[in-house]
């Protein structure tokens, strides 16, 4: 169906019989279902008494009308007609006056305009936990060839304390500040042609694809190339290079946590990356 232009309950994209709130951005999570017209009053037969709840004017509302009645004032309208005003939830509690009231199916599933479902933080954050691992083993293996000299010098340090001695500490640490900057480097690289290597071939980093899902841009649904793969990692980029200096390592630290932490409370849960780049992550369809 073609995406609303203005807010308002319009057809559900993934399901018929309802009807889902489009808040003008993205399709909420309030649902209802979408109830049959009534039937259109025949003339009454002659010499029938006329009751006088059925004569009133079309729309208004009766003494048995309710707010999850389809005949009441705030039931659904006609297919694809936008309802105006924020979003109800017109169910209730069956009463003796509202025997057909029921609870409504809860559908908590925030939705693109063209259906796709967002992912929820939890996915995110353990996708990012996989990553994590996986280029932190990568970027280990690729700086074997500079642990030499420091593990020479935890080696002699361990030997020099089982022989009784009292060994200078402080050597293994200025062995392993000499190559905490290269490693660092070596560390950003491998994240960078990690992430960049897979959103370009599968719209997915391997700890994305476990999770089930997909990173797309706003606009629509499409594979994202290397510039946009670019931008959205360069805010990690700099936090990570921030806390390599010892003397900006703080705004470094705010930067990789303001960052992902921004997808609670943006409408699309996007993360301050995903705007640069203008991306999203969705669920992956199966």
């Amino acid at each position: 169906m073609t995406t609303p232009s203005a807010p308002g309950w319009y057809e559900d994209p993934d399901d018929a019989t309802r009807l889902r709130y489009f808040d003008g951005i993205v399709w909420s999570s309030h649902t209802t279902p979408r109830h049959a017209q009534p039937a259109a009053p025949s003339a009454p037969a002659a010499n029938t008494p006329v009751d006088p709840a059925s004569t009133a004017a079309p729309g208004a509302p009766t003494g048995s009308a309710g707010p999850g009645d389809p005949a009441g004032p705030a039931g659904p309208q006609t297919q694809g007609t936008p309802w105006g005003g924020a979003p109800q939830q017109p169910w209730g509690q069956p009463t003796a006056q509202h025997p057909h009231w029921q609870q409504a199916p809860v559908d908590r599933a925030l939705r693109m305009p063209d259906g796709d479902v967002v992912a929820e933080w939890w996915r995110r954050l353990l996708a990012w936990v996989v990553d994590s691992v996986l280029t932190g083993l990568l970027a280990g293996l690729a700086s074997l060839p500079l642990m030499g000299p420091y593990l020479d010098a935890v080696r002699d340090w361990l030997q020099a304390s089982a022989n009784g001695e009292n060994p200078d500490f402080s050597v293994p640490l200025n062995a392993f500040a000499e190559i905490a900057l290269p490693i660092g480097l070596i560390q950003i690289g491998v994240g960078l042609v990690y992430s960049t290597l897979f959103l370009v071939w599968r719209s997915a980093t391997p700890g994305k694809m476990l999770l089930g899902t997909i990173v797309r841009p706003t606009a629509g649904r499409a594979r994202i190339g290397v510039g946009v793969a670019l931008r959205r990692q360069s805010l990690g980029v700099v936090s990570d290079l921030l806390q390599l200096n010892p003397l900006l390592n703080v705004a470094g630290i705010v930067l990789s946590v303001v960052d992902p932490g921004w997808l609670i409370r943006d409408p699309r849960r996007q993360a301050l990356h995903d705007k640069v780049a203008d991306t999203v992550v969705v669920l992956r369809k199966r």
